[in-house]
C-alpha cells in the first residue's frame, strides 16, 4: 500500500520501496525500475541513483553565510546594549574606590575639616602657617636651625618638604 503522503512529496512515478536503519536513508524506485536513494537521515529531499556519489556539498552555503552575518550584527547590537551599563558600572566602583582609598589616607593623620594636617608642637614650640613661596630651608634658615633639624622638631613628624602646602601649619621655636 502506497503512503498518501509519499504520493504528495514524491515526484511522479516514484514509489518508496524501503528503508536501511543501517545508514539511515530511504530507497525508492522510479516507473522505469530504478534505484534511488535519498540523502542521509531525511526522508524526503534530494534523490540520486543508487551507486552514484552524492554530489559535494557547497563549501560554505550562501545561508549559512547570511545566518552568520546576522549572528555577527545580533552579537554587537547585544554587546552595545550592555556598554552603558557596564560604564555605570565602573565609574560607581571607581568612586568607592577613590572614596574608601582618600579616608584610609585620612585615618590617624589629625586631619581637620579642610584637609590641613593640624600639628600638636610641644612646649616652647608654636605652629607657623606656611604662606606662598615658604620652603622647609627658609622657614629653617629664618629660626636658625638646619632642615633636619625642623623635621626632627615634636609634631613635624608628618611633614614632607616636598608636599608644603599654602596654609599647612609646621612647628617653630618660640
Amino acid at each position: 500500500m502506497v503512503d498518501r503522503e509519499d504520493q504528495d512529496r514524491l515526484p511522479a512515478g516514484f514509489t518508496r520501496t524501503g528503508y536501511d536503519a543501517d545508514e539511515q536513508k530511504y530507497y525508492y524506485t522510479d516507473a522505469d525500475g530504478r534505484t534511488w536513494v535519498g540523502a542521509e537521515g531525511q526522508r524526503y529531499g534530494t534523490l540520486r541513483p543508487v551507486g552514484h556519489s552524492s554530489p559535494p556539498a557547497a563549501a560554505v552555503p550562501d545561508e549559512i553565510v547570511a545566518r552568520d552575518d546576522n549572528l555577527k550584527r545580533l552579537q554587537n547590537e547585544s554587546i552595545r546594549a550592555m556598554l552603558p551599563f557596564a560604564l555605570l558600572v565602573l565609574v560607581v566602583l571607581f568612586l568607592v574606590f577613590r572614596f574608601v582609598d582618600s579616608s584610609s589616607k585620612d585615618i590617624g593623620k589629625g586631619n581637620d575639616a579642610d584637609g590641613k594636617i593640624q600639628v600638636h608642637c610641644a612646649q616652647g614650640y608654636a605652629p607657623l602657617q606656611i604662606n606662598k613661596g615658604d620652603t622647609c630651608w627658609g622657614v629653617a634658615e629664618g629660626c636658625g636651625l638646619g632642615v633636619d633639624e625642623l623635621l626632627g622638631l615634636e609634631g613635624n613628624e608628618r611633614v614632607e618638604c616636598e608636599r608644603l602646602r599654602v596654609g599647612q601649619e609646621i612647628c617653630v621655636p618660640v
